[in-house]
């Protein structure tokens, strides 16, 4: 029997999910374990708890992006002399020097705000979307929609967008290096654990930040935003402060020496303007005038466009700089560590051929033709069209259909083009099935899926039972004796 539903969001400070039984928690939470959650509770808790998202910094005003670019020695000096200038009523040179201030605050401040519009934009583009399971449809939602209670489907290269207990699981595996920094993938299980166990240990749960490496699971979310373990952990780091680049450093330090000197010579040539008993208002000016020959008015102004240079070089190559100085930070970066693998690309996979047993021990060649997620495509064997009746073929695309945990989205308001739900090396199989002709709705009801055996990294298999119509799979048993008895019968996925 499904729990009864409540209105009631479960409490976002609870901390003995792993320690409940799966009912118990799907009870708490006021989910159905088969139909998730309605939408108009996931809307009301929505409401009340926000979205699924740490809190941001409030956007900085244009203002104060602007007073930055006055944060240096440099510019301190040229204020004091363009102060001492107007004292003296030389407007023409004080014009000079705040003119050259304001340039150069102008430049920074429009390469910034380019930057965070940029910034911006590449973090709409990155956001994370996920799979739940609501009024008993399946759905894909951004993760800021996410709210407790929500069903939340895994499967191997998913993220996990909010903490979750596990309801349900299939050799499920998770990597958590990013939060307890466990080097490799942890074995997920549906059991409780007992009450005292630490977050590393507690096997029954998935944490927001981790990804899922094998397997699949259902798990229903207990917390969301700053009330998962990865908000808790960037509570305690909103106090950081950013480190001053090298350029800053060195900036500062320059520029100390600078103003240190400046006042030296300053005081300097008016002790000597005085001992020669010469006019006040004279010996000011001859000071003043040597202090300011001696601060490189062009250097900020120089700098600043040289720095703007480089972050449009930066934009230009898909590198997005936020701040003008952390350019000449990344050009003093001498090793980089990643651990990344291959090659950044679309994460779209075409079945492309087909190899099929033929007679005397040779082979069948068919290619398939179209790219992407698009249904659309001839199959040809040979340069015409392969026959879609074929035992072989039509057994090999069934197969790769069934033994698949994708789903094959058209497009719609939201989707300009077919999507893929799911990984994309089975997507890519889903697709090859349509082209040669099969109804995949059709056929996932016609032939439910009894138990499965979770794709393996390490075997590189997968592979799943299902249950056929009787008629169906007498007429599968004769078609296989009347094939050669050699051909495997049996279903491998790699990837």
């Amino acid at each position: 029997m499904p729990p009864t539903t409540t209105d009631d969001p479960p409490a976002a400070a609870a901390s003995d999910w792993h320690a409940l039984p799966a009912e118990e928690a799907l009870r708490r939470c006021g989910t159905d374990p088969v139909r998730g959650l309605a939408a108009a509770m996931a809307m009301r808790r929505l409401a009340e708890h926000g979205p699924n998202a740490l809190p941001e910094p409030p956007p900085k005003p244009v203002w104060r992006t602007f007073a930055r670019q006055f944060n240096s020695p440099l510019i301190y000096i040229l204020f004091v002399a363009a102060v001492l200038a107007v004292a003296l009523g030389h407007h023409g040179d004080a014009g000079v020097i705040l003119t050259v201030v304001l340039v150069n605050a102008l430049i920074g401040s429009f390469q910034e705000g380019r930057a965070e519009r940029s910034m911006a934009a590449l973090r709409r583009l990155s956001t994370l979307r996920v799979r739940v399971l609501r009024d008993g449809h399946e759905q894909v939602l951004e993760a800021r929609e996410l709210v407790p209670g929500d069903l939340m489907l895994l499967a191997a290269g998913d993220a996990v967008a909010a903490d979750g207990r596990l309801i349900e699981e299939a050799q499920l595996q998770v990597a958590e290096a990013t939060l307890t920094g466990e080097s490799v993938p942890v074995a997920k299980s549906v059991a409780p654990v007992p009450e005292a166990t630490g977050p590393a240990d507690r096997h029954d749960m998935v944490y927001s930040g981790t990804h899922v490496t094998a397997g699949r699971a259902r798990a229903v979310v207990v917390a969301t935003g700053i009330h998962t373990e990865v908000g808790r952990i960037a509570g305690l780091t909103e106090r950081a402060e950013e480190p001053k680049t090298p350029l800053e450093l060195r900036l500062e330090q320059f520029g100390r020496a600078l103003v240190a000197a400046a006042l030296g010579l300053f005081v300097l040539v008016v002790l000597l303007g005085l001992w020669r008993s010469l006019p006040l208002p004279e010996v000011l000016m001859v000071a003043i005038s040597q202090m300011v020959s001696m601060v490189p008015e062009g250097l900020p102004v120089a700098m600043t466009i040289a720095l703007a240079v480089g972050m449009q070089r930066m934009a230009e190559r898909g590198a997005i700089i936020r701040r003008l100085s952390a350019v000449e930070t990344l050009g003093s970066t001498t090793v980089i560590c990643s651990d990344k693998t291959g090659t950044l690309t679309k994460n779209e996979m075409t079945a492309v051929e087909l190899w099929l047993p033929g007679r005397g021990g040779a082979h069948r060649e068919i290619a398939a033709g179209g790219i992407g997620y698009a249904p659309e495509g001839a199959l040809l064997e040979h340069g015409h069209p392969a026959d879609l009746r074929d035992g072989a073929l039509r057994e090999l695309v069934v197969a790769a259909a069934l033994c698949n945990d994708a789903e094959l989205l058209p497009p719609e308001d939201e989707r300009a083009a077919w999507t893929v739900l799911g990984d994309p090396t089975e997507g890519a199989l889903l697709v090859l099935a349509g082209k040669a002709g099969i109804e995949l709705a059709a056929l996932r009801r016609e032939a439910p899926r009894e138990t499965e055996l979770p794709f393996d990294s390490d075997t590189k298999l997968m592979a799943t039972r299902h249950r056929w119509p009787r008629r169906r799979a007498a007429s599968s048993s004769r078609a296989r004796r009347r094939r050669c008895c050699g051909w495997p019968t049996g279903f491998t996925m790699p990837r």
